[in-house]
């Protein structure tokens, strides 16, 4: 028997499909079968509209910073270079160092060594002044009790002369005294009555002086006045040193601010407060700059924020302070960052970009957003600046 061709039994086969298939056709209602495809339409489409829907935005975004420009301040040589671009460096580290020239270098001896000599004289004028006003306490000390003696001294004499003129008015009484007598005795009794007021008065001026001598400071106030009594030589000193000691106060501020110029005019120590990366250095170790050359530009790692491009047409719920997810490609790894600034308005830290991120041509229909990193993000980056990240809605 003759085994037929492979051309005829696919021909074959063929058919005899159609005809089963075209069996079942004629044997389903044909009611039954609209509905069906309708059914299975309308699922596509809903499905496909979900899908729509739901999906998420993902939009093309950037990691970029606050970048800054470092200018001399002085004139001189460029003595020390720490870091070179691309490095990174920690905060408070040295970067840069220069030197000014020579005529910085001597006004700051200058104006050091006058500091050193006023400081000097200074503390000697304190030591003097403080000596003179112990001295000078000692003295009122010894006044007061002098005082305190002569004032009783006058009241025993006020007391012994009353007593004598009571006598006496007792003997003009009887006869036994003229009154001459009497009216001597009773004018030496008057007398010591004004003499002890005037003691007490005087006593009492001392105390007072002492009193402010003791509790004023005296290098900053004369420690008499209001006394009536003669300035003696010693008074005269101290009051001499204490002016002295104010005009060396005047003095000595002056030229620590003139120090404090100098130095900063001598030397140029580049410290940044924060961790950054040196993007650029504009100077080598043994360039000569001038005041105002730029120096390098830095970015600042503690502001590391996601830059990134929306359409406008698609900013109606976007705003600022809202959560948006970041997908972080090179790490494989999601976070959320948060809508600090849109163009056209102004952003936490008083930019608006910082020129480091570099996109496509965009359309006019575009709008920049910057987004602010969590301190988690901050730590895991590692101030890789212009990594392309993912930004969804």
């Amino acid at each position: 028997m003759a085994t037929p061709e492979p051309q005829t039994v696919l021909r074959e086969g063929v058919h005899a499909l159609r005809t089963r298939w075209n069996g079942l056709q004629l044997k389903l209602p044909q009611q039954r079968w609209r509905r069906w495809a309708g059914a299975g339409l309308l699922g596509l489409i809903v499905v496909t509209a979900g899908s729509v829907v739901f999906r998420k935005r993902s939009i093309e975004a950037y990691v970029t910073a606050d970048v800054v420009t470092i200018t001399s301040p002085v004139e001189g040589v460029v003595t020390g270079q720490a870091v070179t671009a691309g490095q990174q460096f920690k905060a408070g580290e040295t970067v840069l160092v220069i030197q000014a020239n020579r005529d910085d270098a001597a006004n700051l001896e200058i104006s050091t060594q006058k500091l050193k000599q006023t400081q000097i004289e200074l503390q000697a004028t304190s030591a003097e002044l403080k000596r003179y006003h112990q001295i000078n306490q000692s003295r009122l000390k010894a006044e007061v009790a002098s005082a305190e003696r002569s004032l009783k001294d006058l009241q025993a004499q006020q007391s012994r002369y009353a007593s004598q003129a009571d006598r006496y008015r007792a003997l003009v009484k009887n006869g036994a005294m003229d009154a001459d007598t009497l009216v001597g005795a009773e004018a030496m009794a008057s007398s010591l009555v004004q003499r002890v007021g005037n003691q007490r008065q005087q006593l009492s001026n001392l105390k007072l002086e002492l009193k402010s001598a003791q509790a004023t400071a005296p290098d900053r106030t004369a420690v008499f006045g209001g006394s009536a009594r003669r300035m003696e030589i010693m008074e005269v000193e101290l009051l001499r040193l204490i002016s002295r000691r104010k005009e060396l106060e005047v003095q000595e501020a002056q030229l620590k601010k003139e120090v404090d110029q100098a130095q900063k005019r001598s030397r140029f120590v580049y410290q940044p407060r924060f961790p950054g990366l040196l993007l650029t250095e504009r100077v080598s170790v043994g360039d000569e700059v001038n005041d105002g050359t730029t120096l390098l530009t830095a970015v600042n790692c503690d502001k590391l924020r996601v830059e990134a491009l929306f359409e406008a047409s698609k900013l109606k719920d976007v705003h600022l302070g809202q959560m948006v997810n970041i997908d972080w490609p090179n790490s494989q790894r999601s976070s959320q960052g948060r809508v600090v600034s849109l163009r056209g308005e102004q952003g936490v830290n008083g930019l608006e970009t910082s020129g480091v991120a570099k996109f496509r041509p965009a359309h006019t229909d575009r709008t920049r957003a910057m987004i602010s990193l969590q301190p988690n993000d901050l730590r895991e980056q590692n101030c890789r600046l212009g990594e392309r990240v993912r930004v969804d809605l």
